[in-house]
Formats: C-alpha cells, structure tokens, sequence
C-alpha cells in the first residue's frame, strides 16, 4: 500500500500518543510500601535516575540500542551497572521463532559488548506468549535475583518498543505494586529507518499500532488489566473512528474480536478480515491450516541476517559517539 502524507502524520500521531512519558498526565499506581497512589516516572538518555535493574522486554530487536546506551550511561553515572533483566518466549500470533525472545535479546547485548556475567545472572527460561505470562516472569526473574529479591521496593527501569510502552506501563503499573517502575522514552522512528517487520508499515507496525491504541484507552479494562488513562490524556487519543478506519484496510493482525466489535464490525466481517490477514501474513488460516505460503519465515522478527546489519549498524553510531562498552 502507498501511503500519503496524511497517512504517515496520522499513524506517527498515533504512535506518539501510545509512548509513556510522564508528562502526558503521569498514570498514577499504588506504592505497596506507603499504602499511597505515585505517578510512574518516565525518562530519557538526558535524566538517567537511579534504579536497581533495567527490564528489556516486547519482541521488538530495536529497543536493545537504547538498553545498551541506558546500561552504559548508566554505569558511567552511578559507577556500577543495574541488574539486566529480560523476558518472553514468543508471540502468540503464529510467527516462527528459532528461539525464545529474551535470548535473542541477550546475545545482542552481549554482540554490544556487554560480559556474559552482566547479561546472563538473571537469565530464566522463558515462554511467555502473552501480558499476564509476562507479569509472572517478571516476578520469577525479580526473586531469582539475590540483589533484587532483599529490596523491600526495587526500582526498575523498563526498556520496550515505542508503540507499546503506554499500554505496558499501564499493564505493569497495575500489576506490579510492589516494584517502582520507570519508563525509557523510547524513540519512533522513520520508515527509512525501520528495518524489522514488526517497524515496517507495511510490515505489521500498524497493526501492532492499533492494538496498542485499542487497549489503552479500552475503559473496560481499566483497574482491571490497567491504569487508567487521565481525561486530559484521552483527549489527544485517536479515537474509535480513526482506528476503524485503518482496521477496515485490514491491519487487523493483532486484533481479538471483541476489539473489532467494538469498532463496529460485525461478526462475518471480523471472521474475513482476521482470517485474511492471518494467512497473509504466516500463511494459515485461524483453523490452523496451511493454505498459502505467507511472508518469508512466516514474519519471523528476530531473523540473522537482519540482526546483524541492525547490529552492525548500531556498533557504527557508537562508535562514532566515541562509546566503547565492555
């Protein structure tokens, strides 16, 4: 599909809109600790705070660049590096994976140039497919860690994509009370910048986009699943009629039934249009079966070569920024 200039203003406003920073109206989480309500922080490479362990987590390659830059500065600020954590076993839509997320994540911080003894000594098997199998191995990496299990409310640093982070600090704030979570403002960026399927317009960036939009400002759920959304935040939210309309165009990927009955489809329009981006994309119906052959490695993110020239990439800028890990 080509997209004009009102197409790419309008996803990138949507896509702004579903990255955390405080300053949107900061969501408000209990402190299990005072028994009171705090905003939950968010941050950029400008104001590193203090924190006891940064969380990379989402299935996206590219936030591993701005984990890398964190734990650098980081240890360049305080002295020491935080804890590394990270989690997820894989997507739950179909895409094959030759391995489980979070060690994707970790043989790419160690190709950085971070030791085996800083990315490895909180590593657990993961198999998480989905928000509340990630919550549990949140917890089970936070009391596998010696440092971290004492602390009576560690703080984290949460590293994930840019059009997700939104619905996940309003995931994690809710379910987590006894961590002081802390968001990165991590970045957008260009199509011609993006390099993954998960980035690409035409890839399932939209997609993951509506999703995303969708959950947050479902009041539904919130209190239920998440934290609430501010007044003053939904004002600037898409919309219902805004995600409609790119759902009709099919980016319906990631997007349950309920989601499109409530933009107003109905029943055998929802069956088509999933159906159809189903096997688009992995090549099988929602039967299960296999009746077309789908994007190459049925839209596998995680693929070599794509790592590596990601990699390669970011080594380049560090470089050029004089920045040496290890």
């Amino acid at each position: 599909m080509d997209f004009s200039h009102d197409d790419l203003r309008l996803l990138a406003q949507i896509e702004n809109w579903c990255i955390y920073r405080q300053d949107d109206d900061a969501l408000m989480a209990f402190n299990s600790l005072s028994g009171r309500g705090a905003p939950i922080r968010s941050f950029t490479l400008d104001n590193i705070p203090e924190f006891d362990a940064l969380l990379l987590f989402g299935g996206n390659p590219r936030p591993v660049k701005y984990a890398a830059l964190i734990m650098h500065y980081f240890k360049a600020k305080f002295g020491r590096y935080p804890e590394f954590l990270t989690i997820g076993g894989a997507p739950n839509k179909g895409q094959a994976y030759s391995k489980p997320e979070n060690e994707r994540y970790e043989e790419m911080m160690m190709a950085l140039g971070f030791s085996k003894e800083v990315v490895l000594k909180n590593h657990i098997f993961s198999t998480s497919r989905s928000t509340r199998e990630n919550i549990v191995e949140i917890k089970k990496t936070v009391q596998k860690s010696n440092l971290l299990s004492a602390l009576e409310r560690p703080r984290i640093a949460v590293v994930t994509y840019a059009g997700y982070s939104l619905r996940a600090a309003q995931e994690l704030g809710l379910a987590l009370s006894d961590y002081e979570l802390m968001f990165y403002e991590t970045p957008s960026y260009s199509q011609d910048e993006a390099m993954f399927v998960s980035e690409k317009y035409d890839g399932y960036r939209i997609d993951i986009l509506l999703a995303s939009a969708w959950h947050s400002m479902n009041e539904q759920s919130w209190n239920v699943e998440r934290l609430p959304l501010s007044p003053e935040k939904m004002k600037s939210a898409p919309g219902k009629e805004v995600l409609r309309n790119w759902a009709e165009k099919g980016y319906v990927f990631y997007m349950y039934p309920n989601m499109l009955e409530d933009l107003g489809f109905n029943n055998q329009e929802i069956y088509q249009m999933r159906n159809k981006r189903k096997i688009e994309i992995t090549g099988y119906n929602l039967e299960g079966e296999k009746v077309a052959e789908g994007w190459p490695e049925t839209g596998n993110v995680f693929t070599d070569d794509l790592i590596d020239k990601f990699l390669e990439q970011v080594h380049e800028e560090f470089l050029a920024k004089g920045i040496l890990i290890g």
